[in-house]
């Protein structure tokens, strides 16, 4: 995916039905932001990430996020404190591997889906956390590819469509 592209609709569906199954199944507030961070210093990205994340205000202890930005060539899984039990750093280092892998064979959408798979299933069997906000985004796919690592309103429980 080339700077200045988003995800095609298949391709939330694809990533929202992922984060509803882990929900449903795995008990995960996963959040997905698919998009460039205008940082000062690519060395700044995994604490633009933690912005992000932060940004989930009640819900980031325990919700976790995924940042993708292929213009940047970066990925980074940010979990809250109160989930990193079930999603150790080990979990999501072997996500960020699969989604990588997934990325160097053009494959975006199906990077981010393996990685969420590998989230939950990694994670094990939860009670269903209660039905998502659907007012709003938990996909944020910024399509223009440039915004900044600041508070990230389309980030949340809800779909995406």
């Amino acid at each position: 995916m080339a700077p200045g592209e988003g995800l095609t609709p298949s391709q939330q569906e694809r990533i929202a039905t992922a984060i509803d199954r882990a929900r449903a199944e795995n008990g995960l507030d996963i959040s997905v932001l698919v998009g460039d961070l205008v940082l000062d210093d690519l060395s700044q990205f995994r604490a633009g990430a933690e912005r992000l994340h932060a940004a989930l205000e009640d819900r980031a202890p325990s919700a976790v996020l995924f940042v993708v930005a292929p213009g940047q060539r970066r990925v980074e899984v940010v979990t809250g404190h109160a989930i990193r039990r079930r999603v150790p750093d080990r979990v999501a280092a072997l996500a960020v591997l699969a989604m990588t892998t997934a990325f160097g064979g053009g494959d975006l959408s199906g990077g981010i889906v393996d990685a969420i798979r590998q989230v939950a299933d990694a994670a094990g069997r939860r009670p269903a956390l209660p039905p998502a906000d659907h007012q709003r985004a938990q996909i944020a796919a910024r399509p223009d590819a440039k915004h900044g690592s600041g508070a990230a309103p389309a980030l949340g429980a809800g779909a995406s469509h």
